[in-house]
């Protein structure tokens, strides 16, 4: 038998007056699959994830629109996606949408597994745990559901064999339907027609033996 654990790390600067995007908080962290007779710890998985601190930058009086946009290329576009322009709440249609009246925003950059380890739902249990570590206080996370090209190994830091290849359009195709609906089961929802989905934190979320049960939420 085993056991699972997330290990997450973040940094934060000490220094005032810094950059905008010093009120985003970034974190990565490792699966780690324990050997429950000998202690023998491995590393299973690779987590990364952000946190917009839109509060945070009101009370600064810092433009959320320059956090997000000296970050980087992806949370630009998520703002001007999901917020109202000059302010630091969540656009009209998407509070009612998904009852998120909280400001802040969890980003969920990626999951990574081991081929051993893929098809236990051992990805959504970790997204599920990701989401209960650092998503207090969010109104939404948010998530480019889509398979990661094997070429990004080195640039992710993970074995190569970790990241499957898709050897054609059609086959990136139906592996991508295959993980959104996957993460469907834990309350992901569409953005409109784009690339992005999103799940409401202040909602009840399927727990973990729920979701080890193959239980979706009742949407």
């Amino acid at each position: 038998m085993a056991s699972f654990d997330i290990v997450l790390r973040t940094r934060g600067s000490l220094h005032p007056g810094g950059e905008p995007s010093e009120f985003v908080s970034g974190y990565t962290g490792v699966i780690v699959c324990t050997d429950d007779e000998t202690g023998e710890e491995t590393r299973v998985g690779k987590v990364a994830a952000l946190r917009v601190h839109a509060a945070l930058a009101h009370n600064a009086g810092e433009s959320l629109f320059d956090v997000c946009d000296s970050h980087s290329q992806e949370l630009h576009v998520l703002h001007t996606l999901l917020y109202e322009p000059d302010r630091y709440h969540f656009r009209d249609d998407i509070m009612a949408r998904f009852d998120a009246a909280e400001p802040d925003l969890l980003v969920l950059d990626y999951v990574v597994l081991s081929p051993k380890w893929r098809r236990l739902k051992l990805g959504l249990l970790a997204v599920r745990k990701l989401v209960d570590m650092i998503g207090g206080g969010c109104g939404l996370a948010v998530s480019l559901i889509a398979p990661l090209r094997h070429d990004a190994a080195k640039f992710l830091k993970v074995p190569a064999p970790w990241l499957p290849r898709h050897p054609n359009t059609e086959e990136r195709r139906a592996a991508a339907v295959r993980l959104r609906g996957y993460y469907r089961r834990m309350g992901f929802r569409r953005l409109g027609r784009t690339p992005y989905y999103a799940l409401p934190l202040n909602q009840v979320t399927p727990n973990a033996g729920e979701l080890l049960g193959g239980t979706p939420p009742g949407l």
